[in-house]
């Protein structure tokens, strides 16, 4: 999995009232769904709510990525202590207290977070302006000027209630 595509699955964990963030189990479930590996020490209370303070910190950028100014309050994640990891293929971060899956799951995104944002492309990770959805998608218009995560749902209602609105004005 590449760093867009877990910063997009991380910050699309919660879907209106289902949380796969809301405790241990719930995160386990969620990532061997995804492919991962568990490890060793279930994740505790703490740590998955650094995660969900994580997901809001990728949404919060990915807003801002799509133009609307939001405020990221990232002192939550002063809990989650990160070293450098210079043993694989490429440098990365691991979490200090190595096998919990929370913390796993928290420096990758980090680190992830971290090579994304460097990147030419980070403009192109975006949250839908819909006030109701916030999905979190990769933008692969020509000019980046994609604003929905669906032009069909998010971006046609936006615009009826536009349409609506300019309409009620001149009526009356």
């Amino acid at each position: 999995m590449d760093d867009e595509e877990l910063l997009i699955a991380v910050a699309n964990t919660a879907h209106g009232a289902d949380d796969e963030l809301a405790d241990g189990r719930s995160v386990r479930q969620w990532w061997r769904g995804l492919g991962g590996r568990s490890a060793p020490r279930p994740a505790d209370a703490e740590a998955v709510a650094l995660l969900r303070t994580l997901r809001a910190v990728i949404r919060a950028l990915a807003l801002r990525n799509n133009g609307i100014d939001s405020a990221v309050d990232a002192a939550a994640l002063d809990g989650l202590t990160l070293r450098p990891d210079l043993g694989g293929d490429a440098p990365g971060l691991r979490a200090d207290a190595a096998g919990d899956l929370a913390r796993d799951i928290g420096a990758a995104t980090v680190a992830a977070l971290l090579r994304a944002s460097a990147r030419p492309s980070w403009p192109r990770l975006k949250a839908c302006r819909g006030e109701d959805c916030r999905w979190v998608f990769l933008d692969g218009s020509r000019n980046t000027s994609r604003r929905w995560c669906d032009m069909a749902a998010c971006g046609n209602r936006a615009k009826s209630t536009a349409f609506r609105s300019r309409h009620r004005g001149a009526d009356a």
